[in-house]
This record gives structure tokens, C-alpha cells and sequence, in this order.
């Protein structure tokens, strides 16, 4: 009996709508959330999948510049490393509403973060869990 009534009474509540952002004052507007400017930024599950697209990226350079430090890894052309990137690179723009600009920007930030000793160490400490990681993506 009691669930009928809140029924009833629920029917007859108005609903509150929020409204539009033009009538709102700048105090009230909600804050767009900065551009995402580092994968630092992130929880590591959000960011592993974009990491490893861009050591795959960095890898594949390393392989056709004739760079050594791209030997011992798999064809990262040939083995689908490129669209892994490209399909983590996608879901960053799609899920933080970045642009192509924005992303690019963040991608060669990130790379340059890689592009020395301490970076070949990186990726090869982690390239295992992303083959892994790409393998599961069905690449």
C-alpha cells in the first residue's frame, strides 16, 4: 500500500530541469575540465592502453630509421603496434573531447619522454604487458 502511494506521489512532483547554460551566470556555468596535457594525468588503467601505443610508435620509428634500439621487437608495422595506437589515440580524443591538435600535442610530448637511455629501458620493461595488451585487442 505504501509503495502505491509513493507512486501516486511521485507522479505528481514536478521535475526539476536544470536551466539552459546562456540563462545560467558565469559563477553558476559548470568549468570545462582542463585538455588533458600528460598521461601522468590519468589512473593507470586509463593510461597503459595510450602508453603502449605510443612505446609501439616509438618502436616502429626506432625500426625504420635502422635506429638499434628497435631490434629484438616484433615488426611493430607489420603487427598491428600502428593501429593500436591509432585505436588508443582515438579513444583518448573521443573520451576527454580533445582535438586532433590537442592529441598530437600530447602524443609527442610523450614520445619525447621516451626518446633517450632511460626511455628504451622503459619500453623494454614494459613492452611484455602492452604485446600482451595488444594480443587481448585482437591485433
Amino acid at each position: 500500500m505504501i509503495s502505491f502511494l509513493a507512486a501516486i506521489a511521485l507522479q505528481s512532483a514536478p521535475v526539476l530541469v536544470p536551466p539552459p547554460a546562456s540563462e545560467l551566470s558565469t559563477a553558476d556555468r559548470p568549468v570545462p575540465a582542463p585538455p588533458l596535457a600528460s598521461l601522468d594525468d590519468l589512473p593507470i588503467e586509463q593510461a597503459a592502453g595510450p602508453r603502449c601505443g605510443i612505446a609501439f610508435a616509438t618502436v616502429s620509428r626506432w625500426q625504420k630509421g635502422g635506429d638499434p634500439r628497435g631490434t629484438g621487437y616484433i615488426d611493430m608495422e607489420a603487427q598491428g603496434g600502428r593501429e593500436f595506437f591509432i585505436r588508443t589515440m582515438a579513444g583518448l580524443m573521443e573520451e576527454f573531447e580533445l582535438t586532433r591538435d590537442q592529441i598530437q600535442t600530447l602524443a609527442f610530448n610523450e614520445v619525447n619522454k621516451l626518446n633517450n637511455s632511460e626511455g628504451a629501458e622503459r619500453i623494454a620493461a614494459m613492452m611484455p604487458a602492452c604485446l600482451l595488451m595488444k594480443r587481448s585487442a585482437g591485433l
